[in-house]
């Protein structure tokens, strides 16, 4: 069975994987993320092809940013700003001498749920992922929607405040990162945010701290909120949240509770429905299966 050397560009550390076409692990590993300049990052990914090239058929990556996955084209790269506007399977192409294949990170989440996880069977679905900010995907028909420019999906920017001028300061990505749950229990608690995580704050929320519960709640209004918002205009039947925290249940179950209610009041007049919410299907490998599934079908 072929194999193929797959590789998800993250802000801190590039992981690394050798998978047959059935996306099964042989081995994996990962170094940190170079941040000095795009030569260093070159070289990277040169060096891990290099310990493979004997068995590998080509090259599948993730990475963040708006990216052409048909050329393998940087128009943006997140925090790895020394890959905009880089062509960068033509710079590889004299470097490595099988195909290389390149989608943007969240797009290969909603990638890998298509093809094994929780979007199969899905005709039009959205894959949130919860981290930093708040990434995402489309899918319409049951294929991956890109966009006119590659950025669909992209709802960081979403405004939470419609009724002022935009403002960063009411992004969705600053107002439902994992961050300003963290900062919201810190408030509440009259703790220090830098001595708190997600795992202290969901673990104390289970044993029935009461901050803990108030936050998560006050978080869920608001990712409910832009939920909604998005459910108007795409009318998916499934929303799979991803990220760190979307494997704890209680934070299904909040969203879940606060979207049936914050939705009550417009269903019996409003051309509406409420999308069934579940949990990602993969962690951590989740950019490199969706990255493969783009290099062998896309």
């Amino acid at each position: 069975m072929s194999e193929y050397l797959t590789i998800d560009v993250g802000g801190t550390a590039v992981k690394y994987a050798l998978m047959n076409e059935e996306a099964d692990i042989a081995e994996k590993g990962e170094v940190a993320t170079p941040h000095d300049s795009q030569e260093e990052f070159i070289n990277l990914v040169v060096g891990l092809y290099q310990k493979y090239q004997d068995r590998v058929e080509g090259i599948a990556m993730s990475a963040p940013g708006r990216i052409d996955a048909s050329r393998g084209y940087f128009y943006t790269s997140g925090a790895l700003g020394y890959l905009d506007h880089t062509d960068f399977a033509a710079l590889l192409a004299d470097k490595v001498k099988v195909p290389l294949r390149l989608e943007n990170d969240a797009k290969s989440a909603a990638l890998a749920e298509l093809w094994k996880g929780s979007m199969q069977g899905v005709a039009n679905g959205t894959v949130i992922t919860l981290g930093t900010g708040i990434g995402g995907a489309i899918i319409i028909n049951g294929k991956l929607y890109r966009g006119s420019t590659f950025a669909a999906g992209e709802y960081s920017p979403i405004s939470t405040r419609l009724d002022l001028p935009f403002d960063t300061k009411y992004m969705w990505a600053n107002q439902n990162s994992v961050g300003s749950l963290i900062r919201k229990y810190a408030e509440l608690s009259g703790q220090d945010a830098s001595q708190l995580n997600g795992r202290i704050l969901f673990e104390r929320a289970n044993h029935g701290d009461q901050q803990a519960l108030d936050a998560l709640q006050w978080y869920c209004q608001g990712l409910a909120t832009g939920l909604l918002t998005i459910q108007t205009i795409l009318d998916v039947e499934r929303v799979a949240i991803g990220g760190g925290i979307s494997k704890q249940p209680l934070l299904l179950k909040t969203l879940q509770d606060t979207i049936e209610k914050m939705a009550a009041p417009y269903l019996a007049f409003m051309p509406f429905s409420l999308p069934e919410i579940v949990a990602c299907t993969f962690g951590n490998d989740a950019n490199m299966i969706g990255a493969l599934y783009h290099f062998l079908n896309e």
